[in-house]
């Protein structure tokens, strides 16, 4: 793409400008670090760092424009300025032009909610690629498209990185892109700039008040992919799918204009619901009541969280026009999410280890394992530090509810004290009865509807795994597909998966294990 600064000057409102409009631009970044020479560097205020302080290092590195929010004292006539109120606000509709308006070439699903992204992705790519289609996913676990595979570090990354994806995308041959669209990244304007076909709302339940302060922004937050973005692309003809069993989704459906909304769930009301599904331990099997007829599906996944997923899966297949068989076989093919659900191989007990980190999410999975024990099950669960402290009592409340046990410990503390988010945890926990065993307790039977505090998770996982029987269901929550604990501003190596193989293999190796009753 030939892209100069005079057509990222036509896509901007109240901007100033100096400099040759002739300019070409081959690149943007809004990160001194990665700026190469021919690109257009974005000055962002941040949180911790002003971009406008990086001005002079990106110029030295070849940045061939500044875009800012205010021209300096003394103008540098080396390269010309941008000058807008909000960097931010524009730097996506600013990398879209830059980046040839890669999402156009493709046919682009944004899924909000707090729970289900990720599962939704992994049903979606797996449909579409029975389809022979050419997915890309941009989620929490990874970004992946034409062979390549790279760690997330943000679930919506910033709008300068994210069109950047989408141009790689577009140059690889993909032909629909699957973006997990967090409440975050719309409320930072990460998402502008992108062309919307298809827009998803999962649910909304707790979480993020920490940044958002109440459910009411929250939920704000996740509408403007329906009010703002989806609007803006009628050439696409885009649509809703919404989670019509969520209250806020019920709420959403009657709030959205001018493009159709499509309801999945389990009502009558639905668009796409059940017909006759069965659900056990081995899975979901059945058919699927759409606009353009029954679906058969069947699935490894299960838990009724789970059944609304393929549920979200099939409307977004069924608004594609995807064959029926390829529905069904991408969704059969999906044996596992990672962190979700996942469970690790055990003589011992069945472990499962699964992301859930919110209140409801911790419930729906609980739901899911009392659907397949025959003996008791145990939580060992935490919350992260620095977040939504409000949610700490309510995840103690669902761990105690949905277990015979609860071994409370840490997840990712960063800079709280760990005991301190512990005891916010313990107080959910008590209010539903659960009496405080020591974690020195030798020999004694350890009763039901208890719990231990052990602040340290590789020892929790250890002390747990000790004292369980064959017919326990172990339920390690909170961390899933992480590989790390995050400690203080330090990230440690940690794997809860990885971490229960190696006490299991420890606990092989010894003999004469003491073994507890709860």
């Amino acid at each position: 793409m030939n892209i100069q600064l005079r057509d990222i000057l036509e896509v901007l409102e109240d901007v100033t400008h100096a400099g040759d409009e002739s300019t070409p631009v081959s690149g943007l970044t809004h990160d001194s670090r990665q700026v190469r020479p021919g690109f257009l560097f974005v000055a962002v205020p941040g949180e911790t760092s002003d971009g406008h302080d990086y001005i002079p290092q990106a110029i030295e590195a070849g940045a061939t424009a500044v875009l800012a929010q205010q021209l300096p004292l003394v103008q540098p006539s080396k390269v010309p300025w941008l000058t807008v109120r909000d960097t931010r606000a524009v730097l996506g509709k600013v990398a879209s032009v830059v980046y040839g308006r890669p999402t156009s070439r493709m046919t682009l699903v944004g899924i909000t909610g707090t729970n289900g992204k990720t599962t939704l992705t992994f049903l979606l790519e797996a449909i579409l690629k029975a389809a022979d289609a050419r997915p890309g996913v941009i989620g929490t676990i990874s970004y992946r498209w034409a062979g390549r595979d790279y760690s997330a570090s943000h679930t919506t990354p910033e709008a300068s990185d994210l069109q950047r994806m989408f141009a790689e995308m577009a140059f690889g041959g993909v032909t629909h892109g699957l973006l997990e669209v967090s409440s975050h990244g719309l409320h930072r304007g990460r998402l502008e700039g992108c062309d919307f076909d298809i827009g998803v709302f999962t649910n909304l339940t707790q979480d993020h008040l920490d940044y958002h302060g109440t459910l009411e922004e929250y939920y704000q937050a996740k509408n403007i992919l329906f009010t703002k973005l989806l609007p803006l692309c009628q050439s696409k003809r885009p649509v809703a799918i919404v989670n019509l069993d969520d209250r806020y989704g019920r709420r959403l459906a009657q709030e959205i204009s001018g493009m159709p909304v499509i309801g999945y769930g389990t009502g009558s009301a639905c668009d796409v619901r059940p017909a006759t599904v069965s659900m056990n331990a081995d899975g979901i099997a059945g058919t699927v009541t759409t606009p353009s007829g029954i679906f058969s599906i069947r699935s490894r996944l299960t838990g009724s969280f789970n059944l609304l997923n393929i549920l979200a899966a099939v409307a977004v297949a069924q608004r594609l026009s995807v064959p029926e068989k390829a529905v069904f076989d991408g969704i059969d093919s999906v044996h596992l999410v990672p962190g979700r659900l996942e469970r690790v191989h055990s003589s011992n007990a069945t472990i499962f280890v699964d992301y859930a980190h919110t209140p409801n999410a911790l419930k729906n999975v609980l739901e899911a394992l009392h659907s397949i024990r025959s003996g008791r099950l145990i939580t060992i669960m935490g919350c992260g530090g620095d977040r939504d402290k409000t949610k700490r009592p309510l995840m103690g409340v669902e761990a105690a509810r949905g277990s015979n046990f609860v071994v409370i410990t840490s997840d990712n503390p960063r800079s709280e004290n760990p005991l301190d988010i512990l005891l916010q945890i313990e107080k959910g926990v008590m209010e539903e009865g659960f009496s405080r065993i020591t974690e020195e307790i030798n020999g004694a039977p350890l009763k039901s509807d208890s719990y231990v505090i052990i602040p340290d998770r590789r020892q929790a996982i250890s002390w747990m795994i000790k004292r369980l029987r064959e017919d326990d269901i172990l339920l390690v929550a909170g961390k899933g597909h992480e590989t790390y604990q995050e400690i203080g501003c330090v990230r440690y190596p940690f794997d809860d998966r990885e971490v229960v193989r190696e006490e299991l293999a420890k606990l092989k190796k010894s003999s004469g294990t003491l073994r507890e009753v709860i």
